[in-house]
């Protein structure tokens, strides 16, 4: 406890909250609705293009959104957007998806950071705690619900996230944040400056430790965990035609989880997880009249200590992309890529039948906008051709077109196609692990891969509109209808007994593709601008799905479990400008039961609400001071499940503070 407290002490005399606020960020009145309609963004069409007159459903976590939220990392920010299945597994993994097939991994969903990817390719997903950015060095964070494969190719199936960081000019001068409380606490440091010749540059470090979550009874779920990272950005304007970055970081994360592959509340084990890596990555940026061009190279290396497997992986990246707009109604994008991975797992743990692996990906796109009746219709087709180790080639088209009936409103249709493609995992595991005991001997699960994995499909019709009223309101609507085929699902052998080392049962489990599925959906998203001291956000998003078996009854859903999204989520948001330079802040989010097909009673999430208040005052021009709670109605509660073998944990009340300090 002395321990503890001391280091908050420390956290505080630091500076302040990731969340904290100076006047100018946080003014409720410096971006109107009809401001945040006309936001650019690119991750839909890998250009700049304004938000209402995109036809697909996307949503923008603006600077200002992420100031005034309070949160600390991006899935907690992700609960703002509609459609969106945020939860938190334990104190260091989330379950982040869109439109259903949530998990831990959400093998489903392809997100970014400067268009950089990290999706993990060795178990098909994203590990958040190796990717916990200082909510500092954040702009904006794009999302994408529904397919994205037509630009950023296999895994976009249900969505993209793209998390913008900003550029090294926007970040001069010092700042120092940090905030502590029941959850754990944390810093941030930051200097930034500039050049001659254009050049700006700015360092970051961020530390932080995740204390313990609670599980069902209230006892401590021995789940911490600590982070650090830092990281560097360089932005050279060679002219004004021309932007060249290059930025890198490091981190490293130990961690504790709790392990049962039995999904029992009372027998698991505490196991130690560590990550540690690094990335490098350039981009040059041209822009001449009518079209311009990108080149973006990274290099990354990653090492992962989980389930007693020590795994280390690295991955080359090579992109180019033109953007031409050749005339009046013709708006053309293009590009080619190639992507090299290798990993290779060691450790005191066998997991992969072989110990290592090399993945190549070639890819290329064509995208054309075609005006069809001038600012009023646009038909947009494109699709992606991508060649890889495992699958060979696929192809992603998409078609999507926008009508413009007025200024004020937007109607859009779209059809695609996506594909997720198998993972080394899925290809070459071959894992033995406890399951318990059988007529009085030992009994092992024996989880196979299957070589002869094909790529998962989906075929999305999605439809949606947009409506602004002045500065006042705002209005977006989004519905899909999704058909997925091939979903990869678990083949259940039959067990067989072993009588060396020791005698044992094995129960074996392979990978096959069993399973098709069909999801339809609604989303909406409102903004009210009430005055210049109050405005309030609020989302509202229904699904509900069907897993069609194939007619194998020994083919069970992978992990024993569905789309695991709660047919019924909701977010509410209210922004309040005080006197005296005092700002409050006070969120509800609710969802139904989170479902799952797990024939354990743990697997039951049922539906819950909570309530977050947070109360900042500015003090000068460059020091905030910041109070908060979140979880207010409930001592605790669950947001997921058992994933995998990661035992779930409760989420407690909390309380908190921070200080954030621009020297």
């Amino acid at each position: 406890m002395t321990t503890r407290l001391w280091t908050i002490l420390m956290m505080l005399a630091l500076g302040g909250t990731a969340g904290g606020q100076n006047a100018a960020e946080a003014d409720l009145s410096s971006l109107s609705l009809e401001a945040l309609t006309h936001l650019e963004v690119n991750t839909v069409s890998r250009h700049q293009q304004m938000l209402f007159e995109t036809p697909a459903a996307v949503y923008v976590l603006t600077r200002d959104d992420i100031l005034r939220s309070g949160a600390s990392s991006v899935p907690e920010l992700l609960r703002m957007v509609p459609g969106m299945e945020v939860a938190q597994i334990d104190a260091n993994t989330w379950a982040v998806s869109a439109r259903g097939f949530n998990s831990r991994f959400a093998n489903k969903m392809l997100i970014m950071i400067d268009n950089r990817s990290i999706y993990n390719p060795v178990f098909s997903g994203t590990l958040w705690d190796q990717n916990d950015l200082p909510v500092e060095d954040i702009e904006r964070i794009e999302v994408v619900r529904g397919p994205g494969g037509a630009m950023w190719g296999a895994n976009a199936v249900n969505g993209v996230i793209n998390i913008v960081t900003r550029k090294a000019r926007a970040t001069q001068g010092a700042l120092v944040a940090g905030d502590a409380g029941r959850m754990g606490e944390g810093g941030t440091a930051r200097w930034g400056g500039c050049g001659k010749a254009g050049t700006c540059y700015r360092v970051s470090m961020k530390a932080l430790h995740r204390s313990s979550l609670l599980t069902a009874d209230g006892s401590s779920a021995e789940d911490a965990g600590s982070a650090e990272r830092a990281g560097a950005r360089l932005d050279w304007n060679e002219s004004a035609k021309d932007l060249v970055t290059v930025e890198g970081n490091l981190f490293r994360n130990p961690e504790q989880q709790r392990v049962n592959f039995g999904y029992s509340l009372t027998d698991f084990t505490v196991q130690p997880v560590y990550g540690a890596g690094g990335y490098l990555m350039s981009r040059w940026e041209h822009g001449s009249g009518a079209s311009d061009s990108a080149v973006e190279a990274y290099y990354s290396d990653e090492r992962r200590l989980e389930l007693g497997m020590n795994l280390n992986m690295q991955t080359v990246d090579l992109d180019f992309q033109k953007h031409w707009i050749p005339g009046a109604r013709n708006d053309l994008v293009w590009g080619a890529g190639y992507r090299w991975t290798s990993d290779r797992a060691g450790g005191a743990q066998t997991y992969f039948a072989h110990a290592g692996h090399i993945v190549n990906l070639y890819s290329s796109f064509l995208q054309d906008s075609v005006t069809l009746l001038p600012a009023t219709v646009v038909l947009t087709a494109g699709t992606k051709l991508q060649w890889n180790s495992y699958t060979h080639f696929e192809v992603q088209p998409s078609v999507r077109l926008l009508w413009t009936p007025a200024s004020t409103d937007t109607v859009w249709a779209a059809w695609s196609r996506a594909v997720r493609t198998p993972s080394d995992q899925d290809h070459d595991v071959d894992f033995l692990y406890p399951l318990g005991s059988a007529d009085g001997l030992p009994l092992n699960g024996l989880i196979l891969g299957n070589p002869r994995l094909v790529s998962e499909i989906v075929l999305a019709y999605e439809a949606g509109y947009r409506h602004r009223l002045g500065n006042r309101l705002s209005l977006d609507l989004a519905g899909f209808v999704n058909h997925y085929t091939d979903l990869e699902a678990t083949s259940v052998g039959a067990p067989y007994l072993v009588l060396a080392p020791t005698p044992s049962v094995v129960q074996p489990f392979s990978y096959v593709n069993g399973f098709s599925a069909g999801t339809q959906g609604a989303e909406a998203a409102i903004a009210w601008t009430a005055s210049r001291a109050l405005q309030f956000q609020a989302s509202y998003a229904w699904m509900q799905g069907r897993l069609i078996s194939h007619g194998n009854a020994s083919v069970e859903p992978s992990g024993g479990q569905d789309w695991s999204t709660p047919r019924n989520t909701l977010d509410v948001r209210g922004f309040l400008k005080l006197p005296h330079n005092w700002n409050a802040n006070a969120v509800l989010d609710a969802n139904s039961t989170v479902p799952s097909l797990l024939p354990v009673a743990a697997a039951i999430v049922p539906g819950h609400a909570r309530v977050d208040l947070r109360l900042s005052r500015q003090i000068g021009e460059r020091t905030s001071i910041t109070a908060g709670v979140t979880n207010l109605l409930h001592q605790r509660h669950a947001e997921f499940y058992p994933e995998d073998y990661t035992m779930n944990s409760w989420i407690p009340r909390s309380v908190y503070v921070g200080l954030r300090w621009n020297p």
